[in-house]
């Protein structure tokens, strides 16, 4: 006996969701969206390549794009509203030069490092604490987060 037959008896709801493209795009997004808040490291490659194995190499990238965005802007808002005023009122003085940079050239910034692969956590968080607008952050987010989950998630398609 293979082992998704097996997982398919043991839980019903599985292989319903497997046959659902709808319910199986919703898991992905969600679950996305919920790693990438969480800032759990390294997920976005093989949920990526997962959803493109499942959902196909198009709608995949979409999903978890439309998650990792979500997940991201979640991350930034909770970090933004949490921790910024505290940390304004110890490091103000010492932040004034991050912030005058970043007002300026936070979306180039903030692109680069995404597309770098610097650690999600500390980029986010690090934007969060910056003056950089929502937007800018979404954008750039999505901008450099786009070349690895569709390049994953077309490889996945093809397996």
């Amino acid at each position: 006996m293979d082992i998704v037959s097996w997982l398919f008896e043991q839980f019903p709801f599985v292989a319903s969701l497997v046959e659902s493209e709808l319910a199986l795009a919703l898991a992905f997004l969600a679950l996305t969206t919920a790693l990438v808040a969480f800032g759990v490291p390294g997920v976005l490659v093989p949920i990526s390549f997962s959803s493109g194995a499942l959902l196909g190499g198009w709608f995949g990238m979409l999903v978890v794009i439309a998650g990792a965005v979500l997940g991201s802007h979640a991350l930034f808002a909770a970090t933004r509203h949490g921790l910024s005023d505290g940390l304004r009122r110890r490091w103000g003085e010492r932040l004034a030069r991050f912030d005058h940079d970043m007002e300026k050239r936070g979306f180039y910034y903030l692109l680069g490092l995404r597309l770098a692969g610097a650690p999600h956590v500390l980029v986010t968080a690090s934007s969060a604490l910056s003056s950089i607008r929502s937007r800018s952050f979404v954008l750039a987010t999505l901008l450099g987060f786009l070349p690895a989950i569709a390049l994953a998630a077309m490889a996945g398609s093809a397996v």
